[in-house]
C-alpha cells in the first residue's frame, strides 16, 4: 500500500509516494543523521526504528523481527514481523473455488488478505488473522509466498513444529501457495 507524502521545505513542496526519496530529503534539509541499514523507513527527530539483529523481539512492533521484503510494483520495501502469539493450530482457510481478484501477490501479504476480506466469499483465516493485535498494532495478515520463505529463512525456529502454512498468495481458484517450514520448499497444489 502506497502513501503520498508530501514535504515542504521553505518555498519548494515534495509530493511523492517513494519513502526512500522523502527520507533523504528530511535528512539533507534538516541535519538528521541516516542510519545505516534501514530500507523504505522514513526516521523523524522524535522517532528512530532500528531493527534488531533477525530473530529477536522487536519491542514495541509487535513480534519476532525476521527482515526486509522489496516492495512490489514500486512501493517502499518494508521490514517484515511475526508476531510470536497470532498462530494458530488449525483453521479453515477459505475461497476454494473462487479465484479472487488482488489475491496473487507473491510479496504484499496485506494486499492479498484484503483483497480474500474484500471478496465477498467466507475466509476464516484472513479474518482471523486480521483481527489479531500485538503490542498495540492491529495491521496483522496472512503472509504472502515470500514472506513466508523469509520466515523459514530467518526464523525458522519460531515455525519448526508447524509442518507448513498456507500462505495469502492464490495460485488459482482451488489452490492457495504453502510454505514447508521442514525444508523450505514451496508448493501451489493446496
Amino acid at each position: 500500500m502506497q502513501h503520498e507524502i508530501t514535504l515542504s521545505v521553505g518555498t519548494t513542496t515534495l509530493l511523492t509516494n517513494n519513502a526512500l526519496l522523502a527520507r533523504h530529503t528530511l535528512e539533507q534539509e534538516t541535519g538528521l543523521a541516516p542510519v545505516e541499514g534501514i530500507v523504505g523507513v522514513l526516521l523523524t527527530a522524535s522517532e528512530y526504528l532500528i531493527p534488531p539483529a533477525i530473530g529477536q523481539h522487536w519491542e514495541g512492533q509487535g513480534g519476532t523481527y525476521v527482515g526486509v521484503i522489496r516492495g512490489e510494483n514500486g512501493a517502499p520495501d518494508y521490514h517484515l514481523i511475526a508476531p510470536k502469539h497470532a498462530q494458530i493450530d488449525s483453521i479453515v482457510y477459505g475461497s476454494a473455488g473462487h479465484r479472487i481478484e488482488g489475491a496473487n501477490h507473491r510479496r504484499d501479504g496485506l494486499a492479498n488478505t484484503r483483497a480474500l476480506l474484500a471478496s465477498g466469499v467466507e475466509h476464516p483465516a484472513a479474518k482471523w488473522a486480521s483481527e489479531q493485535q500485538a503490542e498495540g498494532h492491529a495491521d496483522l495478515y496472512l503472509p504472502s509466498q515470500a514472506e513466508a520463505f523469509l520466515c523459514w529463512a530467518n526464523i525458522p525456529e519460531q515455525f519448526e513444529n508447524k509442518g507448513w502454512w498456507l500462505t495469502s498468495t492464490q495460485n488459482g481458484p482451488n489452490y492457495a501457495w504453502i510454505q514447508y517450514f521442514v525444508d523450505g520448499h514451496q508448493d501451489g497444489d493446496h
